[in-house]
């Protein structure tokens, strides 16, 4: 009978191992030279959390959270543009002048209401001051401080308008210095990206309507569909990626949130990703494919996904025991994931597991077999 490398097979009882169809527990013993020809590499098995990976392809969108539309609260022409279709801007930056003669009033009626405050006001401390010295009456002096009082009310409500039409303190302060009333400049209010700019030069824009809108990109969406039976294990928060269907770089960020309502014919449920755009290579529109690391469930024994072999309709794996000898062993076990499957029996903590080379002692554990039925 010819002999092959792995020349001693033997078959030995041992108390607490599992069987496999009722026969003894099976052992092959090798040599250190032996190990070392057939490439054996064993690792020992822990109890692990264990989490899995849900994949489903994605769609990308805006950042909804980051989108501004840039509008005037107050009739005006469009006079002059600062900026164009996809260009970047930061926080701050000048986007689109408007004039508008709405405008040119109020800030004639502020100037006006600061001017009759100034003097209501310069009224008042006069007649204080002679009040003090007796020189007028108290009455005099109330109804002075009665002018000042509406004076400074009309002042205020002049001022609540202007800064109601886009106008700020800055704007207000200099004021009085400006050649040119009734110009109103809409800015950034955010850094971003011009995504609209439907608007022309002398266009004449009513207010609210919506002239420019710029877009922060640098986070951006991915909206994807998750079955029911998945739904569990996705929280707010956990690690999530997309890859390109035509690229090969990993765009890394999280779950942001999970819709509270099935789609009735699919049966799934949108579950949104806020995904880090780097290089701003993700855009509106583009598909992805998405992976979505699952809440981690009770901790588990994970054995390598190689380490298990298929004998008949039994699992199997080779458990390392003394020098030489590896244990074939039975076990049951769950859905691979990441390289790794979930142990449910058959090996336990501590557990020397063969990782390379298994293949080859349960493929030549079956030749010999067939020799010794010769």
């Amino acid at each position: 009978m010819k002999r092959t490398v792995f020349s001693i097979i033997t078959l030995v009882s041992l108390h607490g191992f599992t069987a496999m169809a009722g026969e003894a527990p099976t052992i092959v013993h090798l040599s250190a030279a032996q190990i070392e020809q057939a490439g054996i590499t064993t690792t020992t098995i822990q109890r692990q959390i264990h989490s899995h990976t849900i994949t489903a392809p994605g769609t990308v969108a805006f950042n909804g959270y980051a989108i501004a539309d840039i509008t005037t609260l107050v009739d005006g022409v469009v006079d002059q543009r600062f900026v164009h279709l996809g260009s970047h801007v930061k926080r701050g930056d000048a986007l689109v002048t408007l004039s508008s003669t709405a405008l040119a009033e109020a800030e004639a009626r502020y100037l006006q209401a600061q001017a009759e405050y100034h003097r209501a006001e310069q009224e008042r401390m006069r007649l204080a001051d002679l009040a003090g010295q007796q020189i007028v009456s108290q009455a005099r002096l109330q109804q002075a401080v009665s002018n000042a009082q509406t004076a400074h009310a009309h002042l205020a409500a002049s001022q609540a308008s202007l800064y109601a039409y886009g106008l700020d303190e800055h704007t207000l302060d200099r004021l009085l210095k400006k050649q040119h009333y009734g110009q109103l400049t809409l800015r950034a209010p955010h850094a971003g990206t011009v995504v609209a700019d439907d608007f022309r030069l002398g266009q004449h824009i009513a207010a609210g309507n919506r002239l420019m809108q710029v877009v922060d990109e640098s986070r951006i969406w991915v909206e994807v569909n998750i079955p029911e039976s998945q739904l569990r294990y996705i929280r707010p928060g956990e690690a999530a990626s997309v890859l390109l269907k035509q690229g090969q770089q990993r765009y890394g960020g999280r779950v942001l949130n999970i819709h509270h309502q099935l789609d009735p014919a699919t049966r799934t449920a949108g579950v949104r990703l806020e995904i880090v755009n780097r290089d701003d290579a993700l855009h509106p529109g583009m598909f992805v494919e998405s992976e979505i690391t699952a809440a981690a469930t009770t901790d588990k024994l994970l054995l390598p996904t190689r380490a298990v072999q298929r004998q008949g309709d039994q699992q199997v794996v080779f458990i390392r025991k003394d020098a030489g000898d590896f244990v074939l062993r039975v076990v049951q076990v769950g859905q691979p994931e990441q390289g790794f499957v979930p142990v449910e029996s058959g090996v336990q903590a501590g557990d020397n597991v063969v990782v390379h080379g298994s293949f080859s002692l349960l493929s030549e554990l079956m030749k010999s077999s067939f020799a010794d039925e010769d």
